[in-house]
């Protein structure tokens, strides 16, 4: 995944789309992933685990591969659509193996190399896309990666086994006539119960408060750092970055990412969360605003520090003030529901700061916008914690 965001700009430019169809491609994914998450869970949980972890992966190689093959904008987003409902099946499908294969007593480090994985694929993609960009081509690219992709997938059947429990079936017993459906086991009474569940944690002001902040920043991260960013890197009149310097930008920001996280959990620990997020996305939307004005590499290096110095802060923050908010029993659900929050900002933010650097007819437009809306969000979440004291 990685390796696809220093390649996009490249692909605006080839299929001739505008700022807003862009934003609406980059939403695809979201729109996917977030239709597909309860479906997905309920196919993994009746079907097997093995069977997702290799035709995810076929499905997210078409999406992949076939953003080489596209020429219209309906192209791309049917294929960013497959990739998102991709996506969403392989989280859903390793998550479960890996709850399956440990204990509680083992589980953290069981996760820990699937998790080193996926930050060294976060790091160093973008590197690594952006130089094969220029190396082989642009199409060829995704051809390439769609085919790892495919191999992956090869490398699963074979040494994947199904780590799904089975239940103990006694030949004397009675068996029944008609299989027994769970309620929660059906789509409509899987979303039901979700529902039912998120209502009450709704009408907590605490819950309101970091569901508000959380759905503002994926909406602004969206709509700047996925959207319009690469934008106005790659424009012929500003920077004008090549694949490979734009993936070494994506690259430091998830380097600096990696090494802050450890460091910043610390920090805010004991300054505690709610600063800690008022803190992080103002580091965050200063150099947001002040991206557009970047004229070399010295400033741009020095914007996109401080702005994954707050990424690292908010990458953790959150989740950490609705853990802490809610009881222990609803914790699974709030952090589902936090999840949706992001989800809905990202599909929202995407979609409508392209259309809004359409409208304007300016990228740094938008940027700014998205960097308005983060700060004033951040300025509304600060004011209820002092009056309401949250």
């Amino acid at each position: 995944g990685g390796i696809i965001p220093p390649a996009m700009p490249f692909v605006v430019e080839q299929v001739g789309l505008t700022a807003s169809e862009y934003g609406a491609v980059v939403s695809a994914f979201a729109l996917a992933r977030m239709l597909a998450n309860v479906p997905s869970a309920i196919a993994i949980e009746r079907f097997g685990r093995r069977p997702f972890m290799i035709h995810s992966l076929s499905l997210i190689a078409l999406g992949v591969g076939g953003i080489g093959l596209a020429s219209t904008f309906e192209e791309l987003y049917l294929c960013r659509l497959m990739t998102g409902v991709g996506v969403s099946l392989l989280g859903g499908a390793a998550t479960l193996m890996i709850t399956d294969i440990s204990t509680p007593l083992n589980r953290a480090s069981t996760m820990a190399p699937v998790m080193s994985g996926f930050t060294a694929g976060t790091a160093l993609g973008p590197a690594i896309g952006g130089f094969m960009v220029d190396s082989v081509g642009l199409d060829p690219t995704f051809y390439l990666v769609g085919a790892s992709y495919l191999g992956v997938a090869a490398v699963n059947r074979m040494v994947l086994r199904e780590t799904k429990r089975q239940p103990i079936k006694f030949e004397w017993r009675k068996k029944p006539t008609k299989p027994v459906v769970k309620k929660d086991d059906t789509l409509s009474g899987a979303v039901q119960n979700a529902v039912g569940q998120w209502v009450p944690l709704m009408k907590q002001r605490s819950v309101q408060s970091i569901m508000g902040m959380n759905a503002a920043y994926w909406m602004a991260l969206a709509g700047a750092q996925m959207t319009v960013m690469p934008l106005i890197l790659t424009d012929q009149a500003g920077l004008n970055l090549s694949a490979t310097e734009l993936g070494q930008v994506y690259m430091g920001m998830s380097l600096i990412q990696i090494v802050g996280n450890p460091l910043f959990a610390r920090f805010i620990d004991q300054i505690g969360k709610a600063p800690a997020i008022v803190c992080g996305c103002t580091l965050i939307s200063l150099p947001m605003a002040a991206l557009p004005l970047c004229q070399d590499w010295v400033q741009l290096a020095a914007v996109c520090g401080i702005w994954a110095s707050g990424s690292s802060m908010m990458s953790t923050a959150p989740l950490a003030y609705m853990s802490d908010k809610v009881a222990e029993s609803e914790r699974a659900q709030s952090i589902a529901l936090l999840r949706t929050c992001g989800d809905v900002g990202f599909l929202v933010g995407a979609s409508a700061i392209g259309a809004l650097a359409d409208w304007t007819g300016s990228l740094d437009q938008g940027m700014q916008t998205s960097a308005g809306l983060l700060l004033s969000a951040t300025a509304w979440f600060a004011a209820r914690q002092l009056i309401f004291a949250e």
